[in-house]
């Protein structure tokens, strides 16, 4: 059974095409991310914008086109913490459905917090693992703590690489000063929850556009001969090294880094930030890359469920 996804973020929009079988992804034929930043100023206005909205609308009709011609029949669409915010998200899941036909479902932070774990354990090799699972969006962070493959505990914290950048990176290159009213700020919004969580024994597992470009980065700085993002190991010293690193250079030094997405370079700081905090608070001095997420998730439950998909 050849099915579809698409998860609309508060930063990039990603399309997954891929064949399912007994419930599991034997076959992904497309895994891309785009970056659209629907969730532009959401923060501030408390709407989505007419451009962050015509922009995503565009890359979604795309998409679609993508997916039929791989011949897809069944195609889902889940939007994220940007949609949950927007006082008009509704607009927006009407133009959706006006120019694709597809029903866009916005989703809660617990559920993608669900879905999220389910994508990360349809690789086998993490079924059996204890996990903290940390996926770090534009808008929100979820977390999910589970053990050989069942979920123990799952939240949502409203703290992303596009919120933080918006409300405190005003200067370029970034000011410390800056830099320190996002640490500060990470903090009050981290510790409360995460202080609480024994981390002893159990594997920190990063989702998300910001650990993958990290990685990425970091492995073109050492000079590694193969680039390999999925179940790659950073450490904690290497985040925090990564950290000084780019928020020394202006953005366009940021664009022109060897294995990040010159989209992603003006909130690449903010996240890295959050990786970092979470890492401390929770005592963690590794953490686990890993590319499956959110919409592996949906795509195995909607395979299970057989229902909710938008006919082609």
């Amino acid at each position: 059974m050849r099915l579809s996804t698409i998860d609309i973020g508060t930063n990039s929009v990603k399309l997954l095409v891929a064949d399912v079988e007994d419930n599991q992804i034997k076959n992904v034929l497309v895994d891309l991310p785009v970056i659209t930043r629907l969730g532009q100023d959401v923060n501030k206005t408390g709407e989505l914008l007419p451009e962050a909205m015509t922009r995503t609308l565009d890359i979604i009709g795309d998409f679609k086109n993508k997916a039929k011609a791989l011949g897809v029949v069944d195609m889902s669409a889940v939007a994220t913490s940007a949609m949950r915010d927007a006082k008009n998200n509704n607009t927006f899941i009407q133009m959706v459905a006006e120019k694709t036909g597809i029903n866009l479902r916005i989703i809660s932070g617990e559920e993608e917090a669900e879905l999220t774990f389910l994508g990360v354990c349809s690789d086998p090799e993490f079924m059996d693992r204890s996990l903290i699972l940390v996926d770090v969006g534009g808008g929100s962070t979820e977390f999910v703590i589970g053990r050989n493959g069942i979920i123990e505990d799952r939240f949502s914290i409203n703290i992303g690489c596009v919120r933080l950048t918006e409300e405190y990176i005003k200067s370029d290159p970034i000011d410390p000063m800056d830099l320190q009213k996002a640490i500060q700020k990470s903090i009050s919004m981290l510790y409360p929850r995460l202080s609480a969580i024994f981390s002893d024994m159990r594997d920190l597992i990063g989702i998300g556009g910001t650990i993958t470009s990290l990685s990425a980065v970091y492995q073109y700085m050492e000079g590694y001969s193969n680039i390999e993002i999925h179940k790659f190991i950073l450490t904690k010293e290497q985040i925090v090294r990564l950290l000084t690193h780019l928020r020394r250079m202006t953005l366009d030094e940021r664009r022109n880094v060897q294995g990040l997405d010159p989209e992603r370079a003006d909130v690449i700081v903010a996240g890295t930030v959050i990786f970092s905090t979470i890492m401390e608070i929770l005592k963690s001095q590794e953490i686990i890359v890993n590319k499956r997420g959110l919409r592996y998730g949906v795509l195995i439950k909607e395979a299970i469920e057989k229902q909710g998909y938008y006919k082609i």
